[in-house]
């Protein structure tokens, strides 16, 4: 339809605006986290419990044991903290915004399916109309063979297949009454 291809572009820009904005929005948050007393501890744990994560998942994926890990220093902690919280955000707003285009996509397909099974439906509803009136015209004229089925044999009964004073002789003109010069 006219109106979804205007749309398409439209949710398509929406959302790389969306995730365009997301990363200034990202860096504004770091830089406000990073301010707050309260919110620098946040960051530092974060920081702390990433670098542990990132830190063992690296020394098994070489095949070796974990058996302890240094902590970061609070700077670095606070700043690796702070990228994780951002980074969080962007993946949050595109996770969002492919859940919504997904969840929009599957109602357009679930209109489009209600749409098919409407005409499926009004298509059977037509099919049984018109056999209905098949069915009737059918009885209608099963009832007028029977009728005349009716006149033929009442008529057999009360009028001879020869007319009286018919000549038997095979004469054509015999059941006009006519008979052959003699």
């Amino acid at each position: 339809s006219p109106t979804m291809a205007h749309a398409l572009p439209l949710t398509k820009l929406a959302g790389l605006l969306m995730k365009t904005l997301a990363k200034p929005l990202s860096k504004r948050i770091k830089h406000q986290f990073s301010r707050n007393e309260l919110t620098q501890q946040l960051l530092v744990s974060i920081g702390q419990a990433s670098h542990q994560v990132t830190s063992r998942m690296t020394i098994w994926s070489s095949g070796y044991r974990v058996r302890s890990i240094t902590p970061l220093e609070s700077d670095k902690a606070l700043k690796t903290g702070a990228e994780f919280v951002g980074e969080s955000f962007i993946v949050l707003v595109s996770g969002g915004i492919i859940v919504w285009e997904y969840n929009r996509s599957a109602a357009s397909n679930k209109k489009k399916e209600e749409k098919k099974r409407a005409e499926a439906r009004a298509e059977r509803e037509k099919i049984h109309t018109q056999l209905e009136a098949l069915d009737v015209r059918l009885k209608s004229l099963e009832e007028y063979i029977k009728t005349i089925e009716v006149d033929r044999t009442t008529t057999r009964t009360t009028v001879p297949d020869k007319p009286p004073g018919s000549i038997s002789s095979g004469s054509s003109w015999g059941w006009l009454g006519w008979k052959p010069y003699q």
